[in-house]
């Protein structure tokens, strides 16, 4: 379907039609639902960040079991999060959220496989970039160094890279 139709389908419409379509979608779906509590409830806005923050964490710390370290799951919540709302800080810290139990999972459990630390260094480099642009350097500068210096010393070159990752970003503290 294109945007055009659905334009010209929703001005055909009246108010009370447009208002029940919408209640209606709100019932189905519940990403609709989020997206207007987000907006209507600005106080909701760290309900819904500890919901998508608690996703993240199941993939690699469930309460049950081991984590199923489904990247794809993870990105997607990081995703549909930022549809949800403006706050840039809440999406920086989400996405540092990603890196910074990353390098938890392996301090705990060990050398995992080189997709893991391909993932989590490119989780690194995504929340970095997304600071930059959003000018919100100097917010996170401690929790970006704080990641670089966690990861240091972990095997397959992680701690190496994370560094250099860091340093692309932060390169005033080459000191």
């Amino acid at each position: 379907m294109k945007i055009t139709d659905l334009k010209k389908y929703l001005r055909n419409r009246n108010d009370d039609e447009l208002i029940n379509e919408i209640i209606e979608l709100v019932k189905l779906y519940p990403s609709v639902k989020e997206y207007y509590k987000a907006k209507l409830l600005p106080q909701s806005e760290l309900e819904i960040f500890e919901k998508y923050k608690n996703i993240i964490k199941n993939e690699f710390f469930p309460d049950r079991g081991f984590g199923k370290l489904r990247y794809s799951k993870v990105n997607e919540a990081i995703r549909e999060y930022k549809k949800l709302t403006s706050n840039s800080e809440l999406i920086a810290k989400l996405m540092f959220y990603y890196t910074e139990i990353g390098i938890k999972f392996t301090r705990e459990y060990g050398d995992i496989d080189e997709k893991f630390y391909i993932n989590i260094e490119k989780s690194y480099i995504n929340v970095l970039d997304y600071v930059q642009k959003c000018d919100l350097q100097e917010i996170f500068a401690e929790q970006a160094h704080e990641a670089k210096v966690k990861a240091a010393g972990i095997g397959w070159g992680f701690g190496d890279n994370m560094s250099d990752i860091y340093y692309e970003y932060y390169y005033d503290d080459i000191n």
